[in-house]
């Protein structure tokens, strides 16, 4: 761990920490606590990102709060302080170009282009602006900003950030600050669609009890009709670039008859009613459930790893939420992991059986090759048991 590196004159070591005696805090910082995206990445040199901070106590909006009668977040004092201060981390960093922020009641987003190679990492720079955001709240007698070499600075240690490689991750990055109150606004109106359970549990006609975290519209699950989206990695495969990424303006690279007529089959049904379920184990499957949103329909996706606590859908998926037309599951035995998980055979087994056990008569037929059923329901027992503790598997 790399502590700042201050003066001998203005600091004092204290069990591998040092303090700064002007701005009242002892700091252990620069392999930040928030997960990164990228452990190898060079973050002195040049990039773009979307960073996050967010309050020491988030349960104070000390930032700002929501208009009562639009989506926009109405600034305290403190909060536009805090923001100029934002706009003004070039003035102290010149690489660092600040293109946006979105202040939140009790947390913010800000979009930041390195242009030329810094003299310390990123993190340090968010230190420094850290710093001097604790200063102004002190000076405006912010609550639980304790003056004393033991006080908590404004913003938590650590940042989140999401590296932006291209022009279009930019455009996205900066769609979603922008449509953050939009967000927030309808989160207020509809909690129930947002809220995340930890022990959600449905119990099937035959009398087992599956428990489950969950987000979303948990009444899809008591459907009249609901129906099992199964498709073979030998039916649809989507494009990709020369790095590998999904290219979704590029028509498939594989995109078979039977893919063709289980999707018109499935979109047809829920466009009559139908909520559809999928595991989303193969692209196929995952290519449905997003034409299904699309047009407007009802589905029920499940994860093969849980959601974090501060969990939210993003784009298309939090206006479907928001609509009451989308619910993910995920396994209550199964914990959240940062980043993207592998999907295993195990994971694949397990979510192929649980869709069965959902749709009851509108199930899928799978050949699970050599595992006996008797092996996959007590991978779905393990996977679904109640009276989970959040993190543990």
């Amino acid at each position: 761990m790399n502590v700042i590196v201050e003066s001998t004159q203005d600091c004092v070591s204290r069990n591998r920490a040092r303090y700064n005696p002007e701005s009242g805090l002892w700091r252990r910082e620069t392999i930040h606590s928030m997960l990164r995206r990228c452990r190898n990445w060079n973050y002195r040199g040049t990039g773009c990102y979307m960073i996050t901070l967010v309050l020491n106590d988030r349960s104070k909006p000390v930032l700002g709060r929501l208009a009562v009668d639009r989506p926009e977040i109405e600034l305290s004092e403190l909060g536009r302080r805090i923001e100029a201060h934002f706009r003004r981390i070039t003035e102290f960093a010149p690489q660092i170009e600040v293109l946006d922020v979105q202040m939140m009641p009790e947390h913010l987003h800000g979009i930041l282009r390195v242009k030329a190679a810094l003299p310390k990492p990123l993190g340090e720079c968010l230190c420094g602006f850290k710093i001097g955001a604790t200063k102004i709240a002190r000076e405006l007698g912010c609550p639980g900003i304790d003056a004393g070499t033991r006080g908590r600075g404004l913003f938590a240690d650590g940042f989140t950030d999401t590296i932006l490689f291209d022009e279009i991750a930019l455009a996205r990055a900066l769609a979603y600050l922008r449509d953050n109150p939009r967000r927030l606004w309808i989160k207020h109106a509809h909690p129930e669609l947002f809220t995340r359970s930890t022990d959600f549990s449905w119990k099937s006609p035959r009398g087992e009890e599956l428990h489950f975290m969950a987000v979303g519209n948990r009444a899809l699950v008591n459907a009249p009709v609901l129906l099992q989206v199964q498709c073979s990695r030998r039916d649809f495969a989507y494009a990709r670039d020369a790095e590998g990424k999904i290219d979704h303006e590029q028509p498939p690279r594989i995109a078979s008859a039977v893919f063709a007529g289980k999707c018109e089959d499935l979109l047809s049904a829920a466009a009559h009613g139908a909520v559809l379920v999928s595991p989303c184990i193969s692209e196929g499957e995952r290519e449905i459930v997003r034409l299904a949103l699309r047009r407007g329909v009802r589905v029920v996706a499940l994860k093969n790893k849980g959601f974090s606590p501060l969990f939210k859908p993003t784009g298309e998926l939090f206006d479907c939420c928001a609509q009451g037309r989308l619910l993910l599951l995920a396994p209550a035995r199964w914990p959240y992991l940062p980043g993207k998980k592998p999907m295993t055979r195990i994971d694949a087994c397990t979510l192929n059986r649980i869709a069965q056990l959902l749709s009851g008569s509108g199930a899928a037929e799978i050949a699970y090759k050599g595992v006996c059923i008797n092996g996959i329901e007590e991978l779905v027992r393990e996977a679904t048991a109640g009276n989970t503790v959040y993190g543990s598997r």
